[in-house]
């Protein structure tokens, strides 16, 4: 008879996540929703496509104007979404 403590869910599911590899890709995945759901309506007309690479995070926006205005508030930007994470998961914003 094997003698185990029980274990929460979420601490089985944390250490099957670390032991599988799957921590980098559900994370990559938790900033850009995140990131997505941070966008107002009007924002979401001009930024298109995002996605993360290493501990950036990219934004593709079809606007000039929406780009700069973005880069300008790019700090704001990255301290608001790292807040929403619960950690500093995001060094940087890039806005391309």
């Amino acid at each position: 008879m094997r003698n185990r403590r029980a274990q929460p869910l979420k601490e089985i599911l944390d250490q099957w996540i670390r032991s599988s590899g799957a921590q980098g890709p559900l994370a990559r995945g938790r900033i850009v929703a995140t990131w997505e759901g941070m966008m107002s309506a009007q924002m979401k007309q001009h930024v298109g496509k995002a996605w993360v690479r290493g501990d950036r995070l990219f934004v593709t926006v079809t606007s000039a104007v929406w780009r700069q205005e973005l880069h300008l508030r790019r700090e704001e930007w990255r301290k608001r979404l790292n807040e929403e994470l619960g950690s500093e998961l995001v060094r940087e914003l890039v806005f391309r």
